[in-house]
This record gives structure tokens, C-alpha cells and sequence, in this order.
């Protein structure tokens, strides 16, 4: 793209969205420069317009300068590429102004929603509107854009925790401006747009998630009833060969839904991370991790090698006689624990009790670190869950202090494997993680989800020092390494980093070349969102 380009379409621009929502200028630009990644692209500007209208003028400009457009919701795209575009050459389409929650139906259970609603905005809806109904969170904390995490099909804890398939009836803009609603949406009286997902004909939801074939506008979002009991249970796992008897275990019970919702198993390191940063004085200043200082911080946490988290959602009768279905499965295997928010709070009843007496110091940390992990499972979202990300940062943390974007030594990307529920598919990841890891001198913070009752998804954090230039170029290597090996093994990643996108669309043959065909029909000037989960067009450089 020419530089004439930009200026040509920039006075336009400014008239139609106002001076204060065209920002180009080195200084308004700051924040979208902002990444966790090794490396990134800088945007031209960035535009937020405030409407569906201003988005079809933004486009209409965008494709007679022949200038690339990228949007996000908010930009928190943590570890994998925040807001930064795929590519160079293009202009941020930030869409947080448009933060309307259109409609909330309690009688059915669903929410219609804007880009800009972060997961704090449509929790403390639903709180103060007294509506009996919990949205299922994220870690991502409460800044997060709700359709952003769905349209990159992200998960959660609860029930509802796969994103993707517990969404319908998206509106869209097309690159030409054209407006389209999927499913039912497309009928003037359709009464069932936000419930049934499929619709009537092809089946359009799936290709503006993880795409660049339009701009999702609006979204329906299923919500989940409060339910009379909410116990969340915890075990620790001993060994990688107790973790792949665990899975076994405990797939049949997915399988049949007892187990309602998504387990989370985290290994040593991610859960360590989530309560500290990196112990510098203990470890000599070297990286990463010895195995003998990270046995020490488990026993002194009291640690299994596998921790694994997942809740319990029902009536008494039916809580109760999941968990007698986990305590039976897991026999010989691991102890759980099951909290219920009446044990909750006589916990917190205890600690305050012996805080009076000088005695509750121990307790009083236990308590304050599950209390977050309830909250998420009731769909409060909370900052405690990126503590993890600042797991190799020199400088003190707080609570209080968990902003990622003004950090400029946070480095973070997430690889994002899906493995089959399997002992050997197991066992062939562990294979490759650690000593992959270790190789290239970082630590392995891991998570295992059980998201649906046949596959794993695994979320890896790669956290380095961005400061440092040898440690972005490791990072890097890191990343590039075990992609390729989970590539080789079949272990393909749900979702990528904008550093990614590309290369995993250059990986085969004839589905990409759809995508493309897709891409050229819907987009022929390629303005929308270059190098985002699709091969170049023919006449893009």
C-alpha cells in the first residue's frame, strides 16, 4: 500500500467518525503497539467507530484506497498478538466503542452483545439487574472482549465452556459493506435466532470465527442458569503415569455427562506461576527452573505434579451423585476435594476467627486462593488468573498490579495443541513439551482441558524477558520448534498467534485453497484482516 494511500483516506475518515476517533499520530498510537510476542506489526492508525453505519463507511474508504483493515474487539488478545495486526501495511479496526449488551433473556437463557462488552461489563449486568443467570469466564480477566474470545473460539469453565458452540445468530459486515445476520437471523420474524445454531441451508456460523471473510458485529451467547448447587472439586496427581490413568478414568464420565463441565489439569509450574514470580534469589539467576528448587516449591505448596480443577453444576441430588461417580473413578488414584460455597464460607468464617487469635495466617492464604477460582466458576471474572503471565518479570506484583499492556518486558505466547483423550496421545506430548522446553531454556507452564469427551485442549505459555533479544529469539525458536512437532504428530493448535496465522494456512492443500476461493468472492481487494487464518490472495504482496 502506498503511503498516499492512507493520507488520502484519512480526511474522510475524520469526517465522518470525528478527529478524536482517528488516531495516527506516534504518541495515540502507543497503545496498540503493545504485544507480548517477540515481534510484531505496527498499525498505520487506528479508527473506533461506534456503529455498524460507521463500520460500512470505514470499509467503503478502505477498499477505494485499497488499505488493509484489521479489527479486534478490545485488543487483549493475550499471548496471541493483543492487538497488533497479522501483517504490516494495515489500519486497527477497534471495535470497544460498540459495548452494547442488546438484549438479556432470562426465560431462555441467552445474551445478545456488541464487540466492545468485556466480561466484566456482562457479569455486573447480570448482577445488578438481579438476572439469575451466570456467563461462563474466562482467565483472561475482565477487559476481555466476550465475542472476540468466542470468534477465536476460546474456552471457558462451566458448562458452557466451549464458546464457539454456544453462540448463534451472528450479524455481519461483508469488506463491500454488505450486512447479513446467520442461522435464523436472516428471517424477519425468526422468534429462534439466538437458540438454535444450524439455522435452515449451509451452516455460515464457522466461517467468520477464526477469519477474515467479515466483521462479526453482534452475537447471540448462551448464558447458564444459576443452578440450586455449584461444588467445585481439586485433586492432586503424583506422576505422569497417574495422569494418563486419571484421563482414563475420568473420560467415560464425560462421555456420559456426569461430568458437566470443562476439568482444567495444570502441571506444576502453571499452577506455581499463578502464585508467584519467578524465584530469581533462589535460583541463582538462572533459567530455567532446576528440577530440585522446583520439588522444593511444590512440597512447600503442597503441589501434585498435575493439579486439576473442574466443578459440579445441578440440584443436590444430582451434584451428589457426581461426585460419589469421581470419588469411585478415582479411587487408587487421587483424593478429591469437594468445596461447596456453604464450606466456603465457613472457611471464611474460620480464618476470620483466627485472625482475631494471631493463628490464621496459613489458612487465611489457602482460603484467599480459592475464593478467585470459585468466583470464575460462577462467572466472575478476575485478574488473579494472569498473574502467570508475569512469571519471568524482575519487579514486584500485586493484585493491584496486573496491567500486561504497560509492561514492556512481558513476554508471553501461547501454542495452543488439541491431543487426542488417549494414553498415547498423552504420552507422545509429554514427550515433546519438557525436553523441548528445556532445550531452548524456558519452563513449561502446561494445562490440560477435558473441553469436550474426546480430545484435550492444551494451552502452553512460552514466558520470557521481551527486553532481552536472545530471549525473544529463543522464545521464538521455542514456539517454532514444537509447532512443527505437533504438526508432524498430528497435534494440530485450535487457534494461533497473529505470527502464525499464515503459516499454518500454507499447511495444506484444498482446504485452504476453499478458504481462498471464499476469500476472493467475498473480498476480492483483500482489505479485510491480511495474513489472518487465510493464504495470500494471488495479487497481495
Amino acid at each position: 500500500m502506498e503511503e498516499s494511500n492512507l493520507h488520502n483516506a484519512l480526511p474522510d475518515w475524520k469526517n465522518f467518525l470525528g478527529d478524536k476517533n482517528v488516531h495516527f499520530q506516534k504518541d495515540s498510537l502507543a497503545n496498540y503497539l503493545n504485544t507480548t510476542l517477540p515481534r510484531s506489526h505496527a498499525p498505520l492508525a487506528v479508527l473506533t467507530p461506534g456503529s455498524v453505519e460507521e463500520i460500512q463507511f470505514v470499509l467503503k474508504i478502505a477498499v477505494k484506497h485499497k488499505i488493509p483493515v484489521y479489527p479486534v474487539s478490545r485488543g487483549k488478545n493475550w499471548g496471541y498478538g493483543n492487538a497488533c495486526p497479522a501483517g504490516p501495511g494495515q489500519v486497527v479496526l477497534d471495535l470497544s466503542r460498540m459495548n452494547k449488551i442488546i438484549e438479556v433473556n432470562e426465560e431462555l437463557a441467552y445474551a445478545v452483545i456488541e464487540p466492545g462488552v468485556t466480561q466484566s461489563d456482562l457479569e455486573q449486568y447480570l448482577s445488578k439487574n438481579n438476572i439469575n443467570l451466570w456467563m461462563d469466564a474466562t482467565g483472561a480477566g475482565p477487559d476481555a472482549s466476550v465475542l472476540g474470545n468466542t470468534i477465536e473460539r476460546g474456552f471457558g469453565h462451566s458448562p458452557l465452556a466451549d464458546h464457539f458452540n454456544t453462540s448463534c445468530g451472528y450479524e455481519v459486515v461483508l469488506a463491500d459493506g454488505r450486512i447479513f445476520n446467520t442461522g435464523f437471523g436472516h428471517y424477519k420474524n425468526s422468534q429462534v435466532t439466538h437458540i438454535f445454531k444450524a439455522g435452515i441451508g449451509p451452516s455460515l456460523d464457522g466461517l467468520f470465527t477464526q477469519s477474515n471473510l467479515g466483521i462479526v458485529t453482534k452475537i447471540g451467547i448462551w448464558l447458564n442458569p444459576k443452578p440450586e448447587k455449584l461444588m467445585a472439586y481439586a485433586f492432586t496427581i503424583k506422576d505422569d503415569a497417574t495422569l494418563l490413568k486419571v484421563v482414563e478414568a475420568l473420560r467415560p464420565l464425560r462421555m456420559q455427562g456426569i461430568l458437566p463441565s470443562a476439568l482444567h489439569i495444570a502441571n506444576d509450574l502453571r499452577v506455581i506461576s499463578s502464585h508467584m514470580t519467578y524465584p530469581w534469589g533462589r535460583a541463582g539467576g538462572k533459567i530455567p527452573l532446576s528440577k530440585d528448587l522446583r520439588e522444593k516449591i511444590v512440597r512447600e505448596m503442597t503441589l501434585g505434579s498435575w493439579n486439576a480443577l473442574g466443578a459440579l453444576y445441578g440440584d443436590r441430588h444430582t451434584t451428589s451423585a457426581a461426585k460419589k461417580s469421581i470419588k469411585r473413578a478415582l479411587r487408587g488414584l487421587a483424593f478429591p476435594i469437594f468445596i461447596d460455597e456453604t464450606l466456603l464460607k465457613l472457611g471464611q468464617i474460620a480464618v476470620a476467627t483466627l485472625n482475631l487469635a494471631g493463628w490464621g495466617k496459613g489458612l487465611d492464604a489457602r482460603i484467599r486462593s480459592i475464593e478467585p477460582v470459585f468466583d470464575l466458576l460462577k462467572g466472575k471474572p478476575n485478574k488473579e488468573h494472569l498473574k502467570g503471565v508475569f512469571w519471568r518479570t524482575k519487579r514486584p506484583l500485586s493484585s493491584t498490579d496486573l496491567d500486561i499492556d504497560s509492561d514492556p518486558a512481558i513476554g508471553l505466547m501461547w501454542l495452543s495443541p488439541v491431543i487426542p483423550m488417549t494414553k498415547n496421545g498423552i504420552k507422545t506430548f509429554l514427550s515433546i513439551v519438557e525436553p523441548t522446553f528445556n532445550q531452548f531454556g524456558f519452563d513449561a507452564l502446561i494445562t490440560l482441558t477435558m473441553l469436550n469427551a474426546r480430545t484435550l485442549s492444551s494451552v502452553l505459555s512460552i514466558n520470557f524477558d521481551r527486553t532481552n533479544p536472545k530471549e525473544c529469539d529463543q522464545a521464538q525458536k521455542c514456539y517454532d520448534t514444537l509447532l512443527t512437532l505437533f504438526l508432524d504428530h498430528g497435534f494440530i493448535p485450535y487457534r494461533a498467534g497473529t505470527q502464525t496465522m499464515g503459516h499454518l494456512a500454507d499447511q495444506s492443500q484444498g482446504y485452504w485453497e476453499v478458504v481462498r476461493d471464499l476469500k476472493k468472492a467475498l473480498d476480492p481487494e483483500g482489505i479485510l484482516a491480511p495474513n489472518r487464518y487465510c493464504p495470500k490472495l494471488p495479487n497481495t504482496k
